[in-house]
């Protein structure tokens, strides 16, 4: 239920169906001879625009979350590489046989880094489909092409299909490897998705380290354009979906 409710309000509350919504409501309310509303729509939609369709609310918001685990010093050992998922289309896998390119791959790319740096440290993948309706598919399979075709060796690679957002991503993972006692593992994520990993991985005790495999911002301000509409759209939502993510994670008991 949690994702299923989940899938169902992080499309309600991204921005930018919001102004598709009031952009559409606008001439509806015309229509109806409704000036009044038209005139409210009209405004908020400008005022939506505004505040999602530029960077004066989206630098802030990611910049506040990526700045929470900058990438530390590389440990002296490393047991384990854990790698979540971000979405991979394994349907464009399968019918063009070369795999969806999307901010994701960093993750892999970022694991694989690590994973040649550290020969004896297992790498695991976690995920599933997250897709509400259609066809599901684990995007673990791009997954196991893309390492492949990176050249990490086959025995090495572990696969959790089965995880359809982050709290299950770290918790079949879990189940799947068994992490004892004094391992290291690094966890590897974005670094806009990194505090509400590491809060589910706080939440379930297994102690990892945060190694995020890409930022979208600097960490003092700037590196945005301003007037990006379509771009600064897709990062608010993203900002939002996040943001909104940790308070539910948090008050639904899956972190800490």
């Amino acid at each position: 239920m949690f994702f299923v409710l989940s899938k169902i309000f992080g499309l309600l509350a991204a921005p930018s169906h919001w102004l598709g919504l009031l952009v559409l409501a606008t001439p509806l309310c015309l229509l109806l001879r409704r000036p009044n509303a038209a005139a409210i729509t009209s405004s908020l939609a400008v005022l939506v625009l505004l505040l999602a369709g530029t960077s004066l609310l989206n630098g802030p918001m990611i910049r506040a979350l990526e700045n929470r685990y900058p990438r530390p010093a590389p440990p002296a050992h490393v047991d384990g590489v854990l790698v979540l998922g971000s979405g991979f289309d394994v349907n464009i896998l399968r019918r063009r046989h070369v795999p969806q390119a999307n901010e994701g791959v960093n993750r892999l790319v970022a694991a694989m880094a690590a994973a040649r740096h550290y020969p004896r440290a297992r790498v695991v993948f976690t995920g599933g489909s997250a897709v509400l309706i259609g066809p599901e598919n684990a995007e673990s399979v791009t997954a196991r092409y893309v390492f492949s075709e990176l050249g990490l060796e086959p025995g090495r690679l572990m696969l959790e299909p089965r995880a359809r957002n982050t709290y299950e991503n770290i918790l079949f993972a879990k189940e799947l490897v068994k992490p004892k006692p004094g391992q290291v593992w690094l966890l590897v994520t974005g670094a806009i998705d990194m505090p509400r990993a590491m809060a589910v991985a706080r939440k379930l005790e297994w102690p990892m380290i945060a190694w995020p495999s890409d930022f979208i911002t600097p960490p003092g301000g700037g590196g945005f354009d301003l007037f990006d509409v379509s771009r600064n759209l897709y990062k608010t939502d993203y900002a939002a979906h996040e943001w909104i993510g940790l308070l539910a994670y948090r008050l639904s008991g899956k972190a800490m």
